[in-house]
């Protein structure tokens, strides 16, 4: 997969749980993360999930998990960015960055056609997200921090976005 001069990057395995837990409970001071990516594990909602680690220790880790688009003809696949985690003491090394590069480039080379994210517009904007690119979608989540990236043209141009199950109980 992918590597730097102190961590690399993988696709999660079942024994990168407890590790992953921690990661997103110190990340985030709570529970609500981690809850809700074993609530995405159970339902079979993640598409793709990636862990940086050092050293053998998950330092960092990120969640793509399907979401769906209704338009008035059909529903649609899509994809989000839900969580992305750095353990404290390792954040501003790139991780995150490359945890989020990383997981686009097997989006787009297995043909997802978009991702929605909500989080900074300026830390989001730098891999392609913006919120005009995610302006004609509604959502529950939709604001000044709900970003889309088009990873090709055949995405619906708007409609309605379908979070899984999990998303209901965010703590």
């Amino acid at each position: 997969m992918t590597a730097s001069a102190s961590f690399a990057i993988r696709h999660e395995r079942a024994d990168d749980a407890v590790a992953i837990r921690r990661v997103l409970d110190d990340a985030f001071g709570g529970p609500a993360e981690g809850n809700l990516v074993e609530r995405l594990r159970v339902g079979g909602d993640l598409v793709l999930a990636l862990v940086a680690y050092e050293n053998e220790a998950i330092i960092g880790y990120v969640a793509w998990p399907r979401l769906w688009i209704a338009t008035p003809r059909d529903q649609y696949k899509a994809i989000a960015l839900a969580p992305l985690a750095v353990a404290p003491a390792m954040q501003r090394r790139g991780i995150g960055s490359a945890l989020t590069r990383e997981g686009l480039a097997q989006l787009r080379a297995s043909g997802e056609s978009i991702v929605f994210v909500l989080g900074d517009p300026i830390y989001y904007g730098r891999f392609g997200f913006s919120v005009e690119a995610a302006g004609a979608y509604e959502s529950m989540y939709a604001g000044t921090h709900l970003m889309a990236l088009r990873l090709t043209d055949t995405a619906p141009d708007g409609g309605r976005l379908s979070y899984p199950a999990a998303f209901d109980e965010i703590d």
